[in-house]
C-alpha cells in the first residue's frame, strides 16, 4: 500500500510519524522530570517537618508539642491532608484525632529501615473520595536510633493539573509547530524535488508520444540538475541511434525490395520461357513444312491433298502461335506493371480485384511448386486511388509468408483474399488454413528482425514491411488473428482514397 503512494506524501508520513515519536519521548520525559521535581519538593518539606520535630522531640520528649506542631503545619498548609506519628507500637500523634492509639503498622519501622532512613514515597490515584494523594514516610530519630515514623498525606490535585497543563500545552505546540513544519517541508519538497521530477517526466512522456524533444533546463538541487543533464544526454544519445537504426533499417528494406523485385524478374523469365519456347517450337515447325511445300512445288510434284495438309499445318501452327505470343504478352505486361509499382512510389487509380490477380501472376512460379489454391473474391468494380506498388508489395510478402510458415510441404492449403469496400474504407482479408501461430508469435509477427525461420535464412523483416506499408504508405490499420491449428488471418483496412 505504502509503495502506492506518491513521494511527497510518503516523506511526510515519515516525517510525521518521527515527529510525533519525539513528541511522545519529549512528553514523557518532561512530565517525569515534573513529577520527581514535585515529589522532591514535597520530601524537602517532609525532611523539614522531620528535622524540626525530631529537635523537638529529643528536646522535650513531649508529644503535646508534636501535635501542635502537626495542627499547625496542616493550618498553614492546605495541601496537608494529614500528619502522623507512629511509635514502636501505636500512633503517637496525628492531624486525625482518631488514629491517636491505633496501633503503629507493623512492618512500617521494618520497611524505614530497609530504605536506609531515607523516604519513602507511595503515590494513591485510585482512593474513595476521588483526589490524588502521595503518601510520605520518614524515619524519627532519637539519638541516631529510629523510633518511629513520621507520615505526610499530601493533596496533588494541583501538581497533578499543573503536570495535565504542561503535557497539554507541549501537545499543543509541538502539534502547531509539526503541522507548520510539514507545511513548509511540502512546499520545499514541491520545490526542489516534485516539481523538477514532474518535468523530467514530462519529457520522457513527450519523448514516448513522438514529439520534438526540448532540453530540460532546471534550477533546483545539484543532484536533480545531474539528473536532468543526465536524461538530456541519454535522450540526445537516444536520438542519434534512433537514427542509425531508422537509417539501417531503410536500407534493409530496400535490399527486401531489391531481392523481392529480383525474385519477380526471376519468375519473368521462368513464366516467359513456356510460351515463348512453344512459340518457337510452332515457328521451327512451320519453317520445316513450309520448306518440304516448297520442294514440292518447285518439282511440280504438289498435289492437291499436299496443298491441303500444308494449309492445316499453318493454321494450327499460327493459331498456337497467336495463343502464346498473346499468353506472352499479358504476362510482360502484368510483370511490367508490377515491377514499375514496386520501383517507384507513386499513387493512381486502378481497380484492386484485378490488379491483386496480376500480382498472383507474378507469384505463380512460386505457387507452381506447391499444391496451394489461392482465391481471390470480392466485388470487382472496387477502384483505389493509392500507391498500388505498396499494395503488390503486401500481398506478395503475405502469400510468401504463409508459403514459408503456413504450411508443411505436402500439405495441400487454401489462400483466400477477399476485398470489401464501406463507404470510404477499403478492407482487405486474407487468410490461409494453416498451423495458426501461438498467441506470443503473434504480439510479435510486426515487430522487426523477428523470426521463426532464422535458421533458413529468415530476415524478420516481411510483416515489418507490410506494417509499415499499410500504416505509413497507404495510411490505413492492420492486425493479426490466430490460433494454433486454425489459421492465421490479416485485416487491413486503408482509405480508398489516399490524397496525403
Amino acid at each position: 500500500m505504502l509503495n502506492k503512494l506518491s513521494l511527497q506524501t510518503r516523506i511526510v508520513t515519515l516525517f510525521t510519524t518521527v515527529t510525533v515519536l519525539l513528541m511522545s519521548v519529549i512528553v514523557w520525559f518532561d512530565s517525569y522530570t515534573l513529577q520527581k521535581a514535585v515529589e522532591e519538593t514535597y520530601v524537602s518539606q517532609l525532611d523539614g517537618m522531620t528535622t524540626a520535630i525530631n529537635g523537638r522531640y529529643e528536646e522535650s520528649h513531649s508529644i503535646h508539642d508534636v501535635q501542635q506542631i502537626f495542627d499547625y503545619i496542616q493550618y498553614k498548609n492546605e495541601n496537608v491532608l494529614q500528619l502522623t506519628l507512629y511509635g514502636q507500637d501505636k500512633v503517637l500523634a496525628s492531624t486525625d484525632r482518631e488514629l491517636i492509639g491505633n496501633p503503629s503498622p507493623p512492618d512500617l519501622l521494618n520497611a524505614i529501615q530497609v530504605s536506609k532512613n531515607e523516604t519513602l514515597i507511595s503515590h494513591i490515584r485510585n482512593d474513595a473520595d476521588g483526589i490524588p494523594k502521595d503518601r510520605l514516610t520518614a524515619p524519627l530519630k532519637e539519638d541516631g536510633v529510629t523510633v518511629g515514623a513520621i507520615e505526610l498525606l499530601v493533596d496533588t490535585s494541583e501538581s497533578s493539573d499543573l503536570i495535565s497543563n504542561r503535557i497539554l500545552f507541549i501537545i499543543v505546540v509541538g502539534l502547531a509547530i509539526a503541522v507548520l513544519l510539514l507545511v513548509v517541508l511540502s512546499i520545499i519538497i514541491r520545490k526542489l524535488l516534485i516539481r523538477p521530477l514532474l518535468k523530467i517526466r514530462d519529457a520522457a512522456v513527450t519523448m514516448k508520444m513522438g514529439s520534438a524533444y526540448k532540453e530540460i533546463v532546471l534550477d533546483s538541487s545539484q543532484e536533480i540538475n545531474e539528473v536532468a543533464s543526465a536524461f538530456n544526454d541519454m535522450v540526445i544519445d537516444l536520438e542519434g541511434r534512433y537514427k542509425e537504426l531508422q537509417q539501417a533499417q531503410k536500407q534493409l528494406v530496400e535490399s527486401e525490395k531489391m531481392v523481392a523485385l529480383g525474385n519477380l524478374v526471376a519468375g519473368v523469365s521462368h513464366e516467359i520461357n513456356t510460351p515463348i519456347g512453344i512459340g518457337v517450337t510452332a515457328a521451327s515447325y512451320m519453317d520445316e513444312k513450309t520448306k518440304a511445300f516448297q520442294l514440292l512445288f518447285q518439282d511440280s510434284k504438289m498435289k492437291r491433298s499436299d496443298l491441303e495438309e500444308y494449309l492445316n499445318t499453318v493454321s494450327e501452327t499460327t493459331g498456337m502461335l497467336q495463343t502464346n505470343l498473346y499468353r506472352a504478352s499479358e504476362l510482360i505486361r502484368s510483370f511490367k506493371q508490377v515491377a514499375v509499382d514496386r520501383s517507384i512510389d507513386m499513387k493512381r487509380r486502378f481497380k484492386i480485384k484485378e490488379y491483386i490477380k496480376e500480382v498472383l501472376i507474378s507469384l505463380q512460379p512460386n505457387l507452381k511448386k506447391t499444391k496451394h489454391q489461392v482465391q481471390v473474391t470480392g466485388n470487382d468494380g472496387i477502384v483505389l486511388f493509392n500507391d498500388p506498388g505498396a499494395i503488390s508489395q503486401i500481398v506478395t510478402n503475405l502469400i510468401m509468408n504463409s508459403l514459408i510458415h503456413a504450411f508443411n510441404p505436402d500439405d495441400e492449403g487454401q489462400i483466400s483474399i477477399t476485398v470489401s469496400s464501406h463507404f470510404t474504407d477499403f478492407t482487405l482479408h486474407y487468410s490461409d488454413n494453416g498451423k495458426g501461430m501461438p498467441p506470443e508469435v503473434v504480439q510479435q509477427i510486426f515487430n522487426p528482425f523477428f523470426t521463426t525461420n532464422r535458421s533458413n535464412g529468415g530476415t524478420g523483416l516481411g510483416m515489418h514491411i507490410v506494417y509499415n506499408l499499410v500504416t505509413q504508405s497507404l495510411r490505413g490499420t492492420i492486425r493479426c488473428e490466430s490460433k494454433v491449428g486454425s489459421g492465421t488471418n490479416f485485416i487491413i483496412q486503408i482509405p480508398m482514397m489516399n490524397e496525403g
